[in-house]
């Protein structure tokens, strides 16, 4: 009888393969979600989600719904701020200089989310501005902030903290 190894066969889901995300679904940078099908309520779906520093914090319960759902309005807002540049901190030279040589403006959507956003960050402060920044457009967890800004974890932990109050607060003026 001839010694046979067998292969693992690991099954993905069919969405992961769907979409040939099978190396970042291997890594841990999504998660399966079942949800109801928003267009036949009787089903149930299977999607993927990006998984988030924030929702991971609601989780532990760091922070509470409330501001979960303030940061993912805030990086909704960036989303449409930003367009078609395909840049998370929108060059400006892009704007000037419109993508063939010519000014083509903000459309009115990247005009109105660029207006909420500068009010955020002149009522968060540049500081809070940077680590919301890091947490929401860069998805790094407090330790990694911590060492990027070479500060104490229990600090930046409070400034976190501190951070979500601010942007809550900020989102509700909007």
């Amino acid at each position: 009888m001839a010694n046979r190894r067998k292969k693992k066969i690991s099954a993905l889901p069919a969405v992961v393969t769907k979409h040939h995300l099978e190396l970042p679904y291997k890594r841990g940078e999504f998660a399966l979600e079942t949800a109801v099908d928003p267009d036949d309520q009787k089903q149930k779906v299977t999607r993927l989600r990006r998984k988030c520093v924030y929702d991971e914090m609601l989780n532990r319960g760091s922070i509470n719904q409330d501001q979960r759902d303030a940061a993912e309005r805030y990086a909704i807002l960036c989303e449409k701020s930003f367009g078609g540049s395909g840049d998370l901190y929108a060059k400006i030279n892009l704007l000037k200089e419109g993508i063939h040589g010519h000014y083509d403006g903000p459309t009115l959507k990247q005009s109105e989310a660029y207006d909420k956003l500068f009010k955020i960050w002149e009522e968060m402060g540049r500081y809070h501005r940077d680590i919301l920044n890091m947490i929401v457009l860069g998805n790094m967890s407090t330790k990694e902030i911590s060492e990027r800004k070479r500060l104490n974890l229990h600090y930046t932990m409070g400034q976190v903290l501190s951070t979500f109050i601010l942007l809550e607060e900020a989102m509700k003026d909007l």
